[in-house]
């Protein structure tokens, strides 16, 4: 009955039982990203061969400072905002389903984790359990290191196309 050749990831957030008014702000190290040591690798190699010297990794021993909002009554969540006026506090599922609807895996976070942290966590799992071929995400998974890790573990990432962002001066030339 359960067919994983071809699996879609989505986040859906669930609202938390607490209340947004009751918060205080904390200061937390800011998380590096997976990716970003593999690809220093990568350019310090091809710049090696260019002749040009590395990009140095920042040597600080202190990592950078951010601030997060925590709940006093739901520390566990996080503050999710929704457009300009809504804010929240709320969890998020990242759920892993089939063709036909079954669940494969869900990993919660707070709120406020971008869909493509908690990705690789529930991806290798699903990966580990079942044979899959082809990865259906929205557009929150689109990022560089989801479709690298997808396409090296040899399957095939179905990624939204995305309309390009930037000013019109860029198509100004092909205007008539």
């Amino acid at each position: 009955m359960v067919d994983p050749s071809i699996v879609f990831i989505d986040g859906t957030h669930i609202k938390a039982s607490a209340n947004k008014k009751k918060y205080q702000k904390e200061i937390v190290a800011k998380t590096a990203r997976i990716y970003e040591e593999q690809l220093r690798a990568k350019v310090n190699a091809e710049r090696e061969k260019l002749g040009k010297p590395p990009i140095e990794e920042e040597d600080d021993d202190e990592p950078p400072k951010g601030e997060k909002t925590v709940s006093t009554t739901d520390p566990d969540s996080g503050m999710f905002v929704k457009g300009e006026h809504e804010r929240r506090f709320a969890y998020e599922a990242h759920t892993v389903c089939e063709r036909h609807g079954f669940v494969l895996d869900v990993e919660v976070t707070a709120g406020n984790v971008h869909d493509s942290v908690a990705w690789d966590a529930v991806y290798d799992r699903v990966s580990e359990k079942f044979y899959v071929e082809f990865v259906a995400m929205d557009a929150g998974y689109k990022t560089p290191w989801i479709a690298k890790k997808t396409l090296e573990g040899g399957k095939i990432p179905i990624l939204p196309y995305t309309r390009y962002k930037g000013g019109k001066e860029r198509y100004r030339h092909m205007t008539p």
